[in-house]
């Protein structure tokens, strides 16, 4: 399996709407996140193995470790367009023992999505 490229600009979804922007060199990915309470910035290695980044992720309010896989929408009926590309998993605070939370987020551009996802 190749590893996907997720370069580009995200709306994260869950735990908090923002925009994103993820850069990728790689296996590696580095990004900022922002809206009107936060900016941080995002930290992962994406891996071939079911396309699946994890990572770290900092802001003036938390900071972080999140798991995603990353995959195309099939079916319609979600937040998403078929054929969009999203992520969907969890995050936790450095500091906890178990998961937080969901980490979720759709990239937009794509022309499957840009109706979808403002």
């Amino acid at each position: 399996m190749n590893i996907p490229n997720i370069e580009g600009s995200w709306k994260i979804l869950q735990p908090i709407q923002a925009d994103m922007e993820l850069v990728q060199s790689d296996n590696t990915v580095t990004g900022t996140y922002h809206n009107s309470d936060v900016q941080g910035t995002i930290e992962g290695t994406l891996t071939t193995e079911g396309a699946v980044l994890t990572g770290t992720f900092a802001d003036q309010k938390s900071k972080g470790n999140f798991n995603v896989a990353i995959a195309k929408v099939t079916s319609t009926g979600g937040v998403a367009a078929v054929g969009s590309t999203m992520f969907y998993g969890n995050w936790k605070y450095f500091d906890s023992r178990g998961w937080d939370g969901v980490f979720e987020g759709v990239k937009i551009g794509e022309p499957s999505s840009a109706g979808n996802v403002a």
